[in-house]
């Protein structure tokens, strides 16, 4: 019998965007005037997917490809069909593989949907944020709250149990009961899973230069903290669990695999612009993170010359992949269990035990105060709910 292959994840970055979000800190750029030229933008990506999965034929499978963005939506769905080919025939794709798309609720973007799903998506992201008309066209989204709606239907529609949409909270004057409101409407629509973000404010965007010159307020913590309680309640009672700090589903089957492989630990490639990746290399064993070229137009250059868009590698030492595997893990409910921590893949110096690389007493400390639940010999470590929500400040305390 063949040897079990070892799962592998996928990320596409697709970067242009029709607009940008005054609070958007992720990688993209503007389409431009004259268009995008999709043949040459998937010739490059094609080329470095090449490269990039090669090394990786003979003993992975790929569990998730995941085009994110910008709006990968924009996309054409026979150049999204070409990668998802292209990567299948490079390492293998598992039976059960999900492939997920993010879109805007546009008119325009729904209405390729159907396409999407003939090219082998099979999990779709829709970025509704908000279903207050005023904040979108603050935000600079292009979409209105009955658009969302209408995506997220047409979505359930094609893609049963396999939906996920994304709500954000916490924009200025927003109360807690016109979040509640919200997100009741939006669980009326919704199709397996919810993302609920927290508004962050990242510096560069617009909404940071906006707070800083104080034309826009922030909300106070302590009624974001009241909106965060009310989803994790609300969601509850519509049947969605809540198994990681921003995410609920209605089963395990509905949950993110590609955002869990992050989590747990698993290998993943990235390309286009900006793209990560963290994988262990297969000629020299060597754990290596990689980032591509943020510039588009620089990336599309040397991928076509070279194969590749890759800016910088480095390798992960021991003391870093053990600390991502403390913290990745304790963004899920289910936490993480001794055994998967001491086979940190990166790790090349010898196993440790939580109970030797933690904390010990500031993790009994939060044990005792209902912060964390564990077995006493450190088997298995998770938050609790309450925990989930402070897990930063508790990541702090239990870290050597």
């Amino acid at each position: 019998m063949a040897p079990a292959r070892t799962p592998l994840s996928l990320y596409v970055h697709w970067p242009y965007c029709s607009f940008l979000c005054r609070f958007c800190a992720f990688s993209k750029a503007r389409v431009p005037a004259s268009g995008v030229d999709h043949a040459l933008v998937t010739r490059a990506l094609l080329a470095e997917l090449r490269t990039s999965l090669a090394p990786h034929s003979k003993d992975k499978e790929l569990r998730s490809i995941y085009f994110g963005g910008g709006t990968p939506s924009l996309a054409q769905p026979a150049h999204v069909a070409q990668i998802i080919e292209q990567a299948s025939r490079l390492v293998p794709l598992a039976a059960n593989a999900e492939i997920t798309l993010e879109s805007n609720p546009t008119s325009a973007e729904t209405n390729k949907m159907a396409a999407f799903k003939a090219a082998g998506i099979t999990r779709y992201s829709i970025g509704i944020q908000t279903l207050d008309d005023g904040v979108l066209q603050r935000m600079g989204r292009l979409h209105s709250g009955a658009e969302a709606l209408a995506a997220a239907n047409r979505a359930a529609s094609l893609f049963p149990g396999h939906v996920s949409l994304d709500m954000m909270f916490g924009f200025e004057s927003q109360t807690v009961d016109q979040w509640q409101r919200e997100l009741e409407t939006v669980l009326a629509h919704a199709n397996g899973h919810l993302s609920l973000y927290q508004l962050t404010v990242e510096p560069g965007t617009p909404l940071f230069r906006d707070i800083r010159a104080q034309r826009v307020k922030r909300n106070p913590d302590d009624t974001l903290a009241l909106m965060y309680e009310t989803a994790v309640a609300l969601c509850r009672s519509r049947g969605l669990a809540h198994y990681e700090v921003s995410n609920y589903a209605a089963s395990p089957e509905s949950q993110s695999a590609h955002n869990i492989g992050y989590w747990q630990g698993r290998q993943w490639i990235g390309i286009g612009p900006s793209a990560h990746s963290r994988f262990i290399d297969p000629a020299s064993g060597t754990c290596l993170r990689t980032v591509c070229i943020p510039d588009i137009q620089r990336w599309v250059r040397s991928c076509l010359e070279h194969g590749h868009g890759t800016a910088k590698t480095e390798t992960v030492d021991d003391a870093e992949a053990r600390q991502e595997a403390v913290v990745f893990g304790l963004r899920m409910l289910d936490g993480l269990s001794n055994s998967r921590f001491m086979r940190t893949g990166c790790v090349s110096s010898g196993a440790l035990s939580l109970a030797e690389y933690l904390r010990v007493d500031q993790v009994q400390r939060y044990v005792r105060d209902g912060y964390l639940r564990s077995s006493g010999s450190l088997d298995h470590l998770a938050p609790t709910e309450r925990g989930l929500q402070v897990i930063d400040s508790i990541l702090l305390d239990i870290l050597p």
